[in-house]
C-alpha cells in the first residue's frame, strides 16, 4: 500500500460529497470544485455548490491531507498566544500585589526603597508566568490545527476535513487525531476518512446550524482558472497580491487584547510608584519622646548664647519660650505689676474702673498650655485686622474653658479681651488661627477650617470679624 496522494483524496472526496448531497432538494444542477481560493489567504481543496429551493445557493467546502500534508491536521502548541497570555496574566497580577501591598502598607519606598518596589514587581510577575505557563500550557486553546483554523475564518453552509486512512497511526487513541475529531465536533465540522481500498468512512456529519453565531465573514471563491485571467490582465485584487498558501501558522491570530492588559497593568505600577514619590514622610512621635524633645529645646533657646535680642518688638502674641501660666493660676495683668507710690496713686474711681476691665491678652499655641499677655503686644498692628470669631463670653473664666475645650479637639485658638479695641466692651472673644491683615486671607482661612470641621459635629460656628485697636494702645 503506496498512500493516498491529496489529489486522489480531493477527487474522492468530491464524489463522496456528490452522493452524500444528492437528496438534498434543489432547484438546479450541483457544481464541483477544486483547489479554490478567496481573500486572507483562505485556500478551499474542494468545493460543492448547487440552487436550493427558493433560489439561494448552498455552498459546501472540504480540507483534503495526506501523509505529505498531515502537518493540516496535526495540532501545535501555539507558544506565541501562550507567552502573550502569560504577560497580561501575570502583568495584571503584579500590578494588584503592588497595589494591595501598598494598601496594606507592606510595599511602599520608606519600607523596601525604590528599588524594592521594583523587585516586588518583577518577581510577582516572574512567579505568575512560570505559574500559569505551567498550568495551562496544554490547554485546547493553545492547540492550533490549520485545517479548522482556515474553517473559522469563512462561512460557508457545510465545512468538512477529509484525511487519507494513513494520516494517523491509528484511530483510537493518536492524541493528534483525538484533538482534531473533539475541535470538529466543537466547531461543528464533518470528518471523512478516506480509504485507499473501499468507500469513505464518515466519522463525523457537519452541524447544519452555524455554531458561530453569524460572526466569519462570506468569502467569494475564485478557481485557478480565474486567478489566471487576472494574472494575465494585472487586474488582481490586492488580497491576492499578498497570498501566502505556504505557512500553517498564518490565522494564529494578533494579540490586541492581551497587549490592552498589559498596558493597564503597566499604568497601575507606574500610578503607585507616582503616588510613592509624592508622600511626604509622616513623623508620629509618643508622648514622652515629644515632651523630652520640647525640654531640650526650651534648654537650648533659654542659654544667653541663643537668647534674642530683646530690644526689638514682637508683633505677635506668639513667642518662643511664652510667658507660661498655670491655668489655675492666671489672673489679670495688673494685678502682677508692681503698685505705683501712694502718692502718684490715680483716684479711685479710675483704679476702680482699671481692675474691672483687666488689661489681658490670652493665647493657646496648640499642644501648650495656656498663657497671658497685655494688650500693649497688639501696638503695631496698625489699622484693622481680622479674626475667625468662634464666639464672644462674658467672663474670662468662660472664654478659657471654651479654649481649653476646643484645644481638646486639636483646634489652635485663642481668646481676646475685647476691651483692647475700638468700640470694645468686658466680654472675651475665642477665635481661630492668627490674626488676618487682610480680609480675603480671612476667607480662605474660613473655608480651609471649615474644610477640616467636615460634618461639624461639634456644631462650631464660625465669622469673620473686623478689629482696631484703641488709639490709647
Amino acid at each position: 500500500m503506496h498512500g493516498l496522494s491529496e489529489n486522489e483524496i480531493k477527487q474522492r472526496t468530491l464524489r463522496f460529497l456528490k452522493s452524500y448531497y444528492r437528496y438534498r432538494q434543489r432547484e438546479g444542477a450541483t457544481t464541483l470544485s477544486s483547489d479554490m481560493r478567496g481573500a486572507g489567504g483562505v485556500i478551499a481543496d474542494g468545493y460543492l455548490s448547487f440552487p436550493k429551493v427558493g433560489g439561494e445557493i448552498f455552498h459546501a467546502t472540504f480540507e483534503a491531507t495526506s501523509l505529505a500534508t498531515k502537518d493540516e491536521v496535526r495540532y501545535t502548541i501555539l507558544k506565541g498566544r501562550l507567552h502573550w497570555d502569560g504577560i497580561a496574566v501575570a502583568s495584571l497580577a503584579a500590578a494588584i500585589t503592588l497595589i494591595a501591598g501598598n494598601l496594606e502598607g507592606w510595599f511602599t519606598f520608606k519600607k523596601i526603597t525604590y528599588a524594592g518596589c521594583i523587585g516586588v514587581v518583577v518577581i510577582a510577575f516572574m512567579l505568575c508566568f512560570i505559574l500559569f505557563i505551567s498550568l495551562v500550557g496544554n490547554w485546547r486553546r493553545y492547540r492550533y490545527i490549520y485545517a479548522v483554523e482556515q474553517f473559522k475564518q469563512y462561512f460557508v453552509d457545510e465545512q468538512w476535513i477529509a484525511i487519507g486512512e494513513d494520516v494517523f497511526a491509528n484511530y483510537y487513541d493518536d492524541p493528534y487525531y483525538v484533538e482534531l475529531r473533539k475541535q470538529c465536533i466543537r466547531h461543528g465540522f464533518g470528518l471523512i476518512v478516506v480509504r485507499e481500498n473501499g468507500h469513505p468512512i464518515m466519522q463525523i456529519t457537519p452541524s447544519r446550524n452555524d455554531l458561530f453565531q453569524s460572526r466569519r465573514r462570506r468569502l467569494r471563491f475564485f478557481s485557478q482558472a480565474e486567478l489566471a485571467r487576472f494574472t494575465k490582465e494585472g487586474n488582481y485584487p490586492e488580497w491576492l497580491r499578498k497570498f501566502n498558501a505556504t505557512s500553517f501558522l498564518r490565522f494564529k491570530g494578533r494579540y490586541t487584547y492581551q497587549a490592552i492588559v498589559l498596558a493597564i497593568s503597566l499604568a497601575m505600577i507606574i500610578g503607585v510608584f507616582v503616588l510613592e514619590s509624592q508622600k511626604e514622610e509622616i513623623v508620629i512621635e509618643e508622648e514622652p519622646e515629644y515632651l523630652d524633645r520640647m525640654a531640650k529645646a526650651l534648654v537650648f533657646n533659654t542659654r544667653p548664647e541663643n537668647m534674642q535680642d530683646s530690644s526689638f518688638v514682637v508683633d505677635t502674641p506668639y513667642v518662643w519660650p511664652p510667658p507660661i501660666l498655670r491655668a489655675n493660676d492666671t489672673r489679670p495683668y495688673v494685678d502682677l505689676a508692681p503698685q505705683p507710690p501712694v502718692a502718684d496713686a490715680p483716684p479711685a474711681a479710675t483704679t476702680a474702673k482699671r481692675r474691672r476691665q483687666p488689661d489681658f491678652l490670652l493665647a493657646s499655641p496648640q499642644g501648650e498650655p495656656l498663657a497671658v499677655y497685655d494688650c500693649s503686644r497688639l501696638r503695631n498692628a496698625a489699622g484693622a485686622f481680622f479674626v475667625l470669631q468662634e464666639g464672644v463670653y462674658d467672663s474670662y473664666s468662660e472664654a478659657e474653658s471654651r479654649v481649653l475645650d476646643l484645644s481638646r479637639y486639636g483646634l489652635e485658638c485663642s481668646a481676646l479681651w475685647l476691651g483692647c479695641f475700638r468700640g470694645g466692651d468686658d466680654g472675651y472673644i475665642v477665635f481661630f488661627g492668627p490674626l488676618y491683615e487682610k480680609q480675603e486671607e480671612a476667607r480662605q482661612a474660613l473655608s480651609a477650617y471649615e474644610t477640616q470641621l467636615g460634618d461639624n459635629v461639634l456644631g462650631i460656628r464660625m465669622d469673620i470679624r473686623s478689629l482696631s485697636l484703641n488709639p490709647s494702645e
